[in-house]
């Protein structure tokens, strides 16, 4: 009895340390894009309902994101081009995601996001679980991310996939850093990085490795301010062993951004591979870099931002191919309702000669809600 006591105190105390904080997003959008390259324009909706649960006490963390998914629009859930991103996988050694709930007119399901937890002080940070593992310093592409790979033209880029996995960090010095990686993968084999990061003077730098049984890289990252200017110039890049299709190549970007005193933020970047790939090659091999496996030898891109009134904001992205000329577009505004709901109109749109990369994908036009409380 007293033990029991003595255990139910210690447990009161550690909760009554623990700082809690629990987060509620919906997310809505309605789309109207092709379906399935026919040129008709299928309207639908999809709704994202996520909880986050953060948890602190003094040096030690936790976050758990779990996400309830709804799409509704009978012939877009039963179209080609949605069963077969459907059908991509979390790549763990468990399933992020649950079966789906069929009804007429859509499905639903539930989907882990995030699930980590560990020790962070002045000097080092362990975590260890589902999370994301980032790499490269590019704002539109990550060649050398090859753990939570980024698509640009998608709805909401930077909504990835997690790894599970084990990093750990140290820094040395303010300005250095030392990390290590190993994540667990779908077959249970493993996929390790290394990274170790430092400031050169006048530009920091980055040297990173990844081994898998699929693929190995080399690759680098450096950041600097241009002379003083405000104008922050980048590059990364990777040399890259494919061992599933063998094939090496290189692939790596050079950007800049600058911010101007009334809010105009500009970004652009220069993509280039040595290497390319047809389309239809890229749906049937695997590989073990396929983020990296690209139609065209040079992509230009672009980003800007404009903050027109404190509740309004616009932006607007752009990918060319320099090798046909097709084009990606994408122009949105987002309002502010208030502090915990946004609205917000947008497109994609898509255009050049017939077989181009680009040439074929048509439009998109949607409307976002979003609620945070």
């Amino acid at each position: 009895m007293m033990r029991g006591v003595v255990v139910a105190a210690l447990l009161t105390l550690s909760v009554s340390a623990t700082e809690f904080e629990t987060t509620y997003e919906n997310s809505n959008f309605t789309l109207s894009s092709p379906l399935d390259g026919t040129g008709k324009q299928e309207l639908y909706n999809t709704n994202r309902f996520r909880l986050t649960e953060n948890f602190h006490e003094e040096n030690w963390f936790a976050t758990a994101i779990g996400d309830i998914k709804n799409i509704l629009g009978y012939d877009t859930i039963n179209s080609i081009s949605y069963k077969t991103a459907s059908a991509i996988r979390s790549d763990t050694p468990f399933s992020t995601q649950s079966g789906t709930y069929d009804y007429t007119e859509g499905e639903t399901f539930v989907q882990l996001y995030r699930l980590y937890g560990g020790y962070a002080d002045e000097k080092q940070r362990i975590s260890l679980g589902l999370q994301k593992v980032s790499m490269g310093v590019g704002r539109i592409w990550n060649p050398t991310d090859l753990f939570n790979p980024k698509n640009p033209l998608a709805l909401e880029p930077d909504e990835v996939y997690g790894v599970f996995a084990l990093a750990y960090s140290y820094a040395p010095s303010s300005l250095s850093q030392i990390t290590v990686v190993a994540a667990q993968r779908a077959d249970h084999s493993f996929k390790y990085a290394g990274r170790v990061k430092g400031y050169l003077g006048f530009v920091d730098a980055a040297l990173d490795v990844v081994s898998a049984d699929d693929v190995t890289m080399i690759g680098y990252e450096l950041e600097g301010e241009l002379l003083k200017s405000g104008i922050e110039l980048r590059s990364e890049g990777g040399w890259f062993d494919d061992k599933l299709l063998h094939k090496q190549f290189f692939q790596g970007l050079i950007g800049a951004d600058y911010a101007f005193e009334n809010s105009l933020i500009l970004i652009g970047e220069w993509l280039h591979t040595s290497r390319t790939f047809d389309h239809e090659l890229q749906l049937q091999i695997p590989s073990g870099a396929a983020s990296n496996l690209v139609r065209a030898g040079d992509y230009i891109g672009f980003s800007g931002g404009y903050q027109f009134d404190p509740l309004l904001y616009g932006t607007l992205s752009s990918i060319v191919s320099a090798d046909d000329g097709s084009f990606y577009a994408g122009p949105a505004l987002r309002y502010s309702l208030d502090d915990d709901m946004t609205i917000g109109l947008g497109a994609m749109f898509y255009g050049g000669k017939s077989g181009s990369e680009f040439g074929a994908l048509g439009q998109t036009y949607y409307f976002n809600f979003k609620v945070t409380f």
